[in-house]
């Protein structure tokens, strides 16, 4: 399918950006895809990882990563007129079982003139069945104040996932769906990230960066675990949307073959 939107992965890196968005014009998005991955005790960070992408047809691209004798990956990106999404696949190549693993996905909205939002005044959540502000819920100042983690529904709390705890900055007794969203100043767009499974949810002021973290499951010595995610850059209120986006979720199985 051809798309408007532009997706450039980065020679060598683990950068892409986001472009040519329709309601969103002349912003830029900047993504770590991932800016971590693997065990939740001992994650690869993008420094350390050998990655490259390569842009397939359609405007679709492809990227795979490694670290040797730890993990490798792969990230199949499929581009569309109002989402971008990432199947990923992440394999254990070490001799440990890891009991829980994640990706720490980056969604940059920075440099998004229309959309970055450093008060935090514009980032909705879902908790307990309703949509908050998420200014509104309990923070947790821990040596970066501008960041802040969360918990999310259905997976472990926070303080059991070694990578989450390490920032000391989830506020405990609160959970929130696996997704973050972000308004646009004019009211009538909205950027988001949502994950399948979602292991936890991240957001820093300082960059106006969400992340919605995928799980991998527990994998054993040569086992691969898969997860789904998506960016969503839409015209729509929040209520529309999200009916739109869990029906979508719904259909979708990050277990199966891509």
């Amino acid at each position: 399918m051809n798309s408007q939107i532009q997706f450039t992965g980065q020679p060598d890196g683990m950068n892409a950006q986001i472009t040519r968005v329709p309601g969103f014009k002349d912003d830029l998005f900047n993504l770590n895809y991932p800016e971590a991955i693997g065990p939740t005790d001992n994650p690869r960070y993008h420094t350390t990882i050998k990655c490259s992408w390569k842009e397939l047809e359609n405007g679709d691209w492809k990227c795979t990563g490694k670290v040797e004798g730890i993990l490798e990956y792969t990230i199949d990106v499929k581009v569309y007129k109002d989402t971008v999404d990432f199947y990923q696949k992440l394999t254990n190549q070490s001799m440990e079982i890891w009991s829980q693993t994640m990706a720490f996905n980056c969604f940059n909205n920075g440099s998004a003139v229309s959309v970055r939002d450093h008060e935090c005044k514009r980032h909705w959540v879902r908790t307990r069945g309703e949509f908050r502000k998420l200014i509104e819920l309990p923070r947790v100042f821990g040596p970066r104040p501008a960041l802040q983690l969360y918990s999310v529904e259905g997976a472990p709390p926070g303080k059991d996932i070694p990578f989450v705890e390490s920032f000391r900055s989830t506020p405990e007794n609160t959970f929130i769906e696996g997704w973050m969203a972000i308004r646009s100043r004019d009211g009538n767009h909205l950027v988001a990230t949502v994950s399948k499974p979602a292991l936890y949810t991240f957001q820093n002021r300082e960059y106006s960066c969400i992340h919605s973290a995928p799980s991998f499951g527990a994998l054993k010595p040569g086992e691969s675990g898969r997860a789904f995610s998506r960016l969503y850059f839409v015209e729509a209120n929040l209520e529309d949307w999200y009916q739109r986006m869990k029906e979508e979720l719904d259909v979708i199985d990050p277990t199966g073959d891509f």
